[in-house]
C-alpha cells in the first residue's frame, strides 16, 4: 500500500509538472513585501480577471496559472506599487526585477512579442503622437480663448483636419502592417488596440488573418469581441 501511495503521489508530480498550460511568471523584486497578482482579459468576461496572486514576504515572485493559453496581454499588480503590462508568450521565461522603493523601475522581461511590439509602439509614437502633440497643444490654445473671431475659427477647422490626417493616417499604416503580416501574431496586437475605433476593419481584417494558433487568449479575445 506505501508503495502504490508513493506511485501516486510521484504520478501527481509528474503530472504537474508536465501541465502543458502552466504558465510561470517568476521574478525579484528587493524588498517587496505584499501581495502580487497576475491577471488578464478572458475570453466572455468583463474586465481584468485575477488568474493568480502571491503574498510575497521577500521580495521572491512566483506567479502560476493553468488559465493561460499564450501568447497572451497580462498586467502584473505589484502589492499596489505599480502595475506592469506584457505579452506573455513563453510558458517559464518572463522575469519581474526591480527595488521596491523604485516603484516605477520595476520592469518585466523574457517576452520576444512584447519586445517586438515595443519597437512598433516607439514608431507610431515617433511618426504620429509627436505629430498630434503640437496640433492637440494649438487646438487647446484656441478653444481656451473666451472669444474666438474668424481668423480663429478658420485656424481652428485646418487644425483638427490636420489632426484627422494624422490620425487616419496611424490607422492605415496599423492595416497595411496587419495586411502584410497575416500569420503573425503580432498583428492581432496591433489590430486589438491601434484598431479599436472601427470594429468593421477589425472585423474585414481579422477575417483574412491566418494565424496558426486559434487557442490563444489573445485570438480567441479578439474572435469573441468581434461577435
Amino acid at each position: 500500500m506505501k508503495r502504490i501511495g508513493l506511485f501516486f503521489i510521484a504520478l501527481a508530480l509528474v503530472m504537474g509538472a508536465c501541465n502543458p498550460n502552466r504558465v510561470k511568471v517568476r521574478g525579484k523584486v528587493l524588498g517587496l513585501t505584499g501581495t502580487v497578482k497576475l491577471l488578464a482579459e478572458m475570453p466572455g468576461q468583463h474586465g481584468l480577471v485575477v488568474l493568480a496572486q502571491q503574498d510575497v514576504t521577500d521580495g521572491d515572485i512566483e506567479l502560476v496559472t493553468d488559465s493561460l493559453q499564450i501568447p497572451a496581454r497580462v498586467w502584473i499588480d505589484i502589492a499596489g506599487k505599480n502595475t506592469l503590462e506584457t505579452i506573455v508568450d513563453s510558458k517559464d521565461q518572463i522575469w519581474i526585477k526591480g527595488k521596491a522603493k523604485f516603484p516605477d523601475q520595476i520592469e518585466v522581461k523574457g517576452s520576444g512579442l512584447d519586445t517586438e511590439y515595443a519597437k512598433l509602439k516607439k514608431a507610431f509614437k515617433e511618426k504620429y503622437e509627436e505629430v498630434i502633440k503640437p496640433i492637440d497643444r494649438k487646438i487647446q490654445k484656441i478653444m481656451d480663448k473666451e472669444r474666438r473671431n474668424t481668423e480663429d475659427e478658420v485656424a481652428l477647422g485646418i487644425l483638427q483636419m490636420q489632426r484627422l490626417r494624422s490620425v487616419r493616417g496611424r490607422a492605415n499604416y496599423a492595416k497595411t502592417l496587419i495586411e502584410a503580416n497575416p500569420t503573425q501574431e503580432l498583428s492581432l496586437f496591433l489590430l486589438k488596440d491601434e484598431l479599436r475605433d472601427s470594429i468593421d476593419l477589425q472585423k474585414r481584417l481579422f477575417q483574412k488573418l491566418e494565424i496558426p494558433n486559434k487557442e490563444s487568449n489573445i485570438y480567441k479575445n479578439i474572435a469573441k469581441q468581434l461577435q
